[in-house]
C-alpha cells in the first residue's frame, strides 16, 4: 500500500507516545486506528513544528516574540517550551480544507490547560494570514509522518540492549554447561 491511498481525517498523540488516528482509506472505508507502537522522532518533530502556528491562532502571549525567520531557533523552542500541539483534524472538503489544531498549555502551577485552536481556512478568500504557507507545509510534514506510522509502520526505533544479540560478539551464542571441570582447591597451608 503506498502512502498516497490514504486520507488522514484526524491524528494525535496518545499520552503513551502512540498514534490515535481516522483515517479513509483506498476503498473509501472510514477506519480508527490507537496505534500501540510508539511513534518515530521525526512525528515528534512534525508535531513540534506546528507550535509557533498554535501559539498565534490561540493568541498566547508568547506569539508576539516569535522570531518567525527561524522557527527552529533556539530562542523560540525556549519561548515556546511551555505549549505543545497534540494533534489536529482535517475538517471541510478538498476545495477548501479546515484544519483545526489541539494541544495545551503548562501553566506555571504545573497544571495544564487544553486548547483548541480556531479552524483555519486553508483555501480561504476572506481569511488573512500571513503565515498560512508555512502553516500549510507544517501540516503536510506531519500528515506525510501519520501516514508513515499508518502504513509503512515508521514506528520509534528501539535501541537494543547490550545484550541483544550483537552479530559482532563472540560470546553471543554461548550458553551455561553443567559439564565445567571442578574448581580445584587450593592446597592447605600445613605449618
Amino acid at each position: 500500500m503506498e502512502t498516497q491511498e490514504i486520507k488522514i481525517k484526524k491524528a494525535k498523540l496518545s499520552k503513551g507516545g502512540c498514534v490515535e488516528a481516522s483515517y479513509i482509506d483506498a476503498d473509501g472505508n472510514e477506519i480508527t486506528l490507537k496505534g500501540k507502537n510508539k511513534c518515530h522522532n521525526d512525528l515528534k518533530v512534525a508535531l513540534a513544528a506546528l507550535v509557533p502556528f498554535f501559539a498565534d491562532l490561540t493568541e498566547q502571549k508568547e506569539a508576539d516574540t516569535i522570531d518567525w525567520s527561524d522557527l527552529e531557533s533556539a530562542e523560540n523552542v525556549d519561548l515556546l517550551r511551555k505549549l505543545d500541539v497534540t494533534g489536529l483534524s482535517i475538517g471541510g472538503d478538498d476545495n477548501n480544507r479546515i484544519i483545526t489544531m489541539t494541544g495545551r498549555r503548562t501553566l506555571i502551577t504545573s497544571r495544564v490547560l487544553n486548547l483548541n485552536a480556531p479552524g483555519v481556512e486553508m483555501e480561504s478568500e476572506t481569511f488573512e494570514w500571513s503565515h498560512i504557507d508555512d502553516f500549510d507545509l507544517a501540516v503536510q510534514a506531519f500528515i506525510y509522518e501519520v501516514k508513515e506510522y499508518i502504513v509503512n509502520r515508521k514506528w520509534e526505533v528501539v535501541q537494543a540492549t547490550l545484550f541483544d544479540g550483537d552479530p559482532d560478539d563472540p560470546f553471543a551464542g554461548a550458553e551455561p554447561t553443567d559439564a565445567a571441570p571442578p574448581v580445584e582447591q587450593p592446597a592447605e597451608n600445613v605449618a
